[in-house]
């Protein structure tokens, strides 16, 4: 026999109290020959019995691993026994999930079924679980616990919320020794006060540590409101949710509505709040409406003030004029379209007639072809040069 059962009877009739405690002598003789083994303890207050199965009513379930450590405590309306006692049927179930003696999930569902003499258990039917350290909670239509493995699985319209994020996904699997939620499928996560929404397929939220994983390609929305500002789309990224912040990688594409503009690069760390972006590697910009593209090694872009920084081999590029111009490193006022730039200026206009400016400095827009070159801190002379038709 693999588990030990002992039945608590709560009436005072004489007749089921004697049947109880025959029971649990017998079974108690039982356990002496297997004391190493899981152990599972059920109170009722009902009980009904033919030659093949066990019905109890009102029940308290509970089991125990070999070392007697709680797993589970569960409540029943009402549990079904099959005639090998190894599974039972549960209906109107509530209690709790225990590790290393600790609470770490409350569950409760309309219907369960315990299986492998207690070593699984399925939850379906309005299925929540909450997990009281972090305040998580995690609906859904059906969950197996697997006490061995410290695994919540969730199926069938996966949602989980918390103070900092809601998801929803096709399924999901919960770790409660590492507080960690694996979703997969359909995926779509919204930030507090619905600031950020994320869809992808994949995601790994680490709620101790407020970080959640996205490694496959996913689309970042920001909104103001009920309005989008930015749109993102990359193949990886990591959101610290305490930071406000988001380490996209790999293919990054950024759109902002207002100011206009175009982000392409590998890498971007994005502050979502206050809508800060920066890039350590080579990056693009580009507004879009007048077509004007400015590149660099790397780049800080403050949505908020309508401002870009860029540093080392910047180019900007105005399409609309076919002029260009080089420098160590620009700032661009995106809605005015003014820059200023320095080290080793060059501005080229290909329209006739045909120039180069060199110097240290520059100032002016691009999209007009209004740009003046300096040599500001020496009294030198810029360089022009003309090229005739």
């Amino acid at each position: 026999m693999n588990q030990q059962h002992q039945l608590k009877s709560r009436h005072d009739f004489p007749l089921n109290w004697l049947k109880g405690v025959i029971l649990v002598l017998l079974l108690s003789l039982v356990a002496c020959q297997s004391n190493q083994q899981a152990s599972q303890t059920l109170e009722t207050s009902g009980e009904t019995r033919d030659e093949t199965n066990l019905k109890l009513e009102n029940a308290t379930l509970e089991q125990s691993n070999a070392e007697g450590e709680i797993l589970w405590k569960i409540q029943v309306d009402e549990a079904k026994y099959s005639p090998d006692r190894k599974t039972a049927n549960l209906t109107a179930v509530k209690g709790n999930i225990f590790q290393d003696g600790k609470v770490v999930l409350r569950v409760k569902s309309d219907y369960g079924v315990i299986q492998r003499d207690g070593a699984e258990i399925f939850l379906r039917d309005n299925v929540v679980a909450v997990d009281p350290r972090n305040k998580a909670v995690l609906r859904s239509e059906e969950v197996e616990w697997q006490p061995e493995a410290s695994l919540l699985t969730v199926r069938k319209n996966v949602r989980g919320s918390h103070p900092q994020l809601e998801a929803s996904a096709n399924e999901g699997k919960y770790n409660t020794r590492e507080q960690k939620l694996e979703l997969t499928g359909k995926i779509k996560a919204t930030s507090e006060q619905r600031q950020l929404q994320l869809k992808t397929e994949h995601l790994i939220w680490e709620i101790p540590k407020q970080t959640v994983i996205g490694d496959r390609l996913l689309t970042m929305i920001r909104f103001k409101d009920k309005t989008i500002t930015d749109r993102l789309v990359a193949n990886r990224a990591r959101v610290l949710l305490d930071k406000k912040q988001i380490i996209v990688k790999e293919n990054v594409e950024y759109k902002s509505i207002q100011p206009p503009l175009q982000i392409a690069t590998n890498e971007i760390i994005w502050h979502y709040q206050t809508r800060q972006v920066y890039s350590n590697q080579p990056v693009q910009l580009v507004q879009y409406v007048q077509n004007i593209t400015i590149t660099g090694n790397k780049g800080h872009v403050n949505l908020a003030e309508n401002m870009a920084y860029l540093k080392g081999g910047v180019q900007g590029i105005s399409q609309m004029n076919d002029s260009k111009l080089y420098a160590n490193n620009l700032t661009w006022n995106v809605i005015a379209q003014t820059i200023e730039a320095d080290g080793n200026v060059i501005y080229e206009q290909n329209q006739n007639p045909k120039f180069n400016l060199t110097g240290e400095k520059a100032v002016g827009t691009l999209v007009d072809n209004n740009i003046v070159v300096t040599n500001s801190d020496r009294q030198e002379r810029v360089v022009t040069e003309i090229f005739p038709e």
